[in-house]
């Protein structure tokens, strides 16, 4: 064999190494994560754990990269760019979809649920797949894998013994119409903002408390600016993994089925540890000097209060009926 012919052996092989190599490297798929909270937080965890589960389950095919702390802007920038296959996932609660689609909220009508197994029931029953149809069909929104969750309580920089001593104070809340007309009626002062700036801005008493659940607040660090909690339980949400359906259907069988594999268990991971974390997240608000204290109100006073989103908000009424299995 001559030099020349060995030569032109190696370099074949060599460039056959190469390709096998490209072509591996082009048949990994980026998965952008999005979050508005911490890392720490338990969605930041859960995240975390899509990550570890799609990339196990996909051989190494899908790639997550997560950006924490609203680094890729807010949710409603993300939902955009995830239009535009530039955000692939986020771990959320529906109703933050609801300046896109507003019947996604219909989740967060106040008072909706009497506890976390008939709000579990609910999604995973005919009324849930239905809302969770018509929302991808009216915005292309796939929402994955909801999960258990714990209620929304009020959180103040006042030292307040029941909702009573919050009225007309400035709530941060989310900027739809479900959120802002219900913490009103209550007879707070509805404030939309970014989740991000809250803390600074309960620092510098351009408002004075948020609205959410505790799983979210302590990513925020609550515990370190509020002195009190006020335990409305004025809305039970689940999370959910959300993306955009035509770009997880574009995905390979092999990727697609990792993708919802993935998303199950982390949601099931976010479930068993808000169970367990619950009373824990309490205690270390507690340690803090955050007294928790009932709304001084019983729950059909409240829903009462509230009793004219109904023809505020017609279309979402009509949704969280049917979410309920109500209506058909």
């Amino acid at each position: 064999m001559t030099k020349q012919k060995l030569f032109q052996m190696v370099f074949a092989a060599l460039t056959l190494v190469g390709a096998l190599f490209t072509g591996q490297a082009l048949a990994v798929t980026k998965v952008v994560a999005g979050d508005t909270g911490s890392p720490i937080a338990l969605a930041g965890k859960s995240l975390a754990v899509f990550k570890e589960r799609a990339e196990k389950y996909s051989n190494g095919d899908l790639s997550v990269e997560i950006y924490s702390n609203s680094q890729l802007g807010t949710f409603g920038t993300m939902a955009t760019q995830m239009k535009l296959n530039l955000v692939n996932v986020m771990f959320i609660q529906p109703d933050a979809l609801g300046e896109q689609v507003s019947i996604v909220t219909a989740n967060s009508w106040p008072f909706l649920f009497k506890n976390q197994d008939e709000m579990m029931a609910a999604w995973n029953g005919p009324g849930g797949k239905a809302l969770i149809a018509e929302v991808e069909k009216r915005s292309g929104y796939r929402m994955i894998a909801p999960s258990w969750n714990v209620p929304r309580w009020i959180y103040t920089t006042r030292d307040a013994k029941s909702l009573a001593d919050l009225k007309g104070m400035k709530i941060r809340v989310p900027g739809t119409a479900i959120y802002v007309n219900q913490i009103r009626n209550l007879g707070l002062s509805s404030t939309p903002m970014s989740i991000a700036e809250t803390f600074t801005a309960m620092q510098q008493g351009v408002v004075e408390g948020i609205e959410g659940a505790i799983t979210d607040m302590v990513g925020i660090s609550m515990q370190d600016v509020s002195k009190s909690v006020v335990m409305t339980s004025h809305v039970l949400s689940p999370k959910a993994f959300l993306t955009y359906g035509r770009w997880v259907d574009g995905l390979s069988p092999k990727n697609k089925e990792a993708f919802l594999r993935a998303a199950q268990e982390a949601s099931a991971f976010y479930s068993e540890n808000t169970k367990n974390d619950e009373k824990k997240l309490i205690e270390q608000f507690k340690a803090k000097g955050v007294k928790f204290v009932e709304p001084g109100l019983s729950i059909d006073q409240m829903r009462q209060q509230n009793e004219s989103l109904k023809t505020q908000l017609p279309e979402v009424y009509q949704w969280s009926q049917r979410l309920t299995g109500e209506i058909k």
